[in-house]
């Protein structure tokens, strides 16, 4: 009874169109000339410019017009119908749409004086199971509105939803700028859509029983239904590998930035910026003040508790010292030489990018006055052992989170000895002068030198 009124409920043969209406739109689609050609082309090129602009209202305006749809739900039609003649004509079709469409985006990239990859670019390059699925849906709502007698809004939808003209543009991308693996994943994105959209239209047509133009038995339907469900998990086996790989380093890079908050964001341990090696499994931060070695053992063991953090590193440095920000500066100048030698600069390499040029834009400002501080202050007052001096950034307190970071100049003050409040007081004016703005200042008692190791790293 329940199951009689969920047929009833999702019934797709109640307001569906004739068989010559259906015909119709689908031969408008697989119609490969004139307006589909030039709209073609005037879509790849505002593809191409949105994905090199990192623009996703661009991107989607050139989905929005793109005819690619056409030839895939044509061989799904083709399928249906047992048409040989059909399936080679709309397959023909989708081929040449392919072969312009990359060919003309490696002609915008070739010229185009902006090569850097953006995140729109580097989206299309891994696909995962999530793109599957978006094309299972949007290939089921495709061919639902086309087969019905007022089509709506359906077909732009599914437009966007399944993107198959950016991921062309970025094969294009992947031509001309030399890097094939973009090209592959991202052809290997279009081909995942391409054929989810026609399977799903292939199985709709089978549903509202469109006509067959050469009857077959019920057991070559069955034949062709296994080798179609059998091609699909082959399809999608890629996916999942990326699939898992995406939530791995998600969770990873989610734990390493509550680790990150626990640990680093609080007086005398704070840090300018970290980065997160998923692949040498290394978490490298950056302080302000050196740790000792027991400290250092401590945050390791706080890090193994983390459990998508137990197989990393942890890698502390910090620019107190001329050797220590030698030292750092060696390090970050090795890590983003490799960086730019990467075939493939990820949007998580591009992070690290920044976080390592953050570490050191503030080893080389510490490395004008530091120096001249302690020297100084450790005149005038002989209490002070030494002087950690840095900056954090941090959002300004307006509630806009698009505002701009604030920046607030730290300094740590390590004292050999006790000190009073008075001399306290001048000498947090005393810095604040030097520093030309307000220092935030800390006094924290000195460790021993025999317990003291300023940056390292434990396994």
């Amino acid at each position: 009874m329940i199951w009689e009124k969920l047929k009833d409920f999702f019934d797709l043969h109640g307001d569906i169109a004739s068989t010559q209406e259906i015909t119709k739109r689908i031969n408008a689609g697989v119609r490969f000339r004139g307006t589909n050609l030039s709209v073609l082309m005037l879509a790849i090129f505002i593809a191409s410019i949105g994905l090199n602009m990192n623009s996703t209202a661009v991107i989607i305006g050139a989905m929005l017009i793109s005819p690619l749809m056409g030839s895939i739900l044509g061989i799904g039609y083709g399928l249906a119908r047992y048409d040989s003649t059909y399936i080679r004509s709309s397959a023909g079709s989708l081929l040449a749409q392919v072969i312009i469409s990359v060919a003309t985006s490696t002609l915008y990239f070739s010229l185009t004086p902006i090569d850097a990859p953006s995140s729109e670019l580097l989206a299309r390059t891994s696909p995962t199971i999530w793109d599957v699925l978006i094309a299972v849906f949007g290939g089921l709502a495709g061919i639902i509105g086309v087969t019905r007698k007022e089509g709506g809004n359906v077909i732009p939808g599914v437009a966007i939803a399944t993107a198959l003209m950016p991921p062309l543009c970025t094969a294009g991308y992947g031509i001309a700028t030399g890097v094939m693996a973009y090209t592959v994943g991202a052809l290997y994105l279009f081909f995942i859509n391409s054929f989810f959209i026609c399977l799903t239209t292939f199985i709709v047509l089978k549903i509202i029983d469109i006509p067959s133009k050469i009857e077959r038995n019920s057991v070559e339907f069955s034949r062709q239904k296994r080798y179609l469900m059998a091609f699909a998990v082959l399809v999608t086996l890629p996916s999942c590998f990326f699939a898992y790989q995406s939530v791995q380093k998600n969770l990873e890079n989610e734990q390493a930035k509550i680790y990150i908050e626990e640990n680093f964001k609080a007086p005398p341990r704070l840090a300018i910026s970290y980065t997160l090696d998923n692949e040498k499994k290394m978490l490298t931060v950056f302080t302000i003040a050196g740790i000792s070695e027991d400290d250092l053992t401590v945050l390791t063991e706080k890090l193994h508790e983390k459990a998508h953090l137990r197989p990393f590193r942890l890698e502390v440095f910090s620019a107190e010292t001329v050797e220590e920000r030698e030292k750092m500066e060696a390090m970050i100048d090795q890590r983003l030489s490799e960086v730019e030698k990467s075939a493939i600069p990820s949007m998580q390499e591009q992070q690290t990018v920044t976080a390592l040029k953050s570490a050191r834009e503030e080893s080389e400002k510490q490395g004008t006055y530091i120096l001249d501080w302690n020297r100084e202050a450790r005149i005038v007052f002989p209490q002070i052992s030494r002087i950690a001096v840095g900056s954090v950034h941090a959002p300004a307190g307006t509630g806009d989170q698009s505002a701009a970071l604030s920046e607030t100049q730290i300094a740590f003050i390590y004292l050999q000895s006790d000190m009073d409040e008075a001399s306290r007081a001048r000498l947090t004016e005393w810095i604040s002068d030097k520093a030309k703005n307000r220092v935030e200042v800390h006094f924290l008692p000195e460790v021993s030198a025999a317990n003291e190791n300023k940056g390292g790293t434990v396994s």
